[in-house]
């Protein structure tokens, strides 16, 4: 049934966006199991998924303590998850990256949505895209604070 108030959609986005959370969160929460990660060992494989990171960066993206996530990478690299790079910029400072079962995972659990996610843009324009990538960064500014 189309929603004709400004507060009828208000909600009706409200509820759509808590429902789109919630399936996330459990899509999430499978990858998780089945590859035994912790929700933060998740979050530092998200970091770096998209390209080497060094620790504090992970941190900051993270929220965890820099102290945490050096922890956290040094289990993530025994099970071969990150591995560990020279820095470009910095030859005395080392980079996290995606090691071969983060490929792997990303491959074949992650590639697939965003498949399905290009396939449904397709149907709107750059200016509507453009609008639905300003308002999910807002949102996200605001689930932040």
């Amino acid at each position: 049934m189309p929603r004709s108030t400004e507060e009828e959609l208000v909600n009706a986005i409200g509820f759509a966006m808590s429902r789109w959370q919630d399936a996330v969160e459990t899509f999430d929460g499978t990858v998780a199991e089945i590859y035994v990660l912790s929700a933060a060992e998740r979050r530092c494989l998200g970091a770096i998924s998209h390209g080497p990171r060094p620790a504090n960066v992970v941190a900051s993206e993270t929220n965890l303590t820099p102290a945490a996530v050096t922890t956290l990478i040094d289990r993530l690299e025994k099970r071969g998850f990150v591995s560990r790079q020279p820095d470009p910029d910095d030859r005395r400072k080392v980079m996290a990256a995606a090691g071969k079962k983060t490929e792997e995972l990303v491959r074949r659990c992650y590639h697939p949505i965003f498949e399905a996610g290009a396939a449904l843009l397709e149907k709107y324009s750059v200016a509507e895209m453009q609008f639905l990538l300003g308002f999910i960064e807002e949102v996200e500014e605001m689930q932040k604070a």
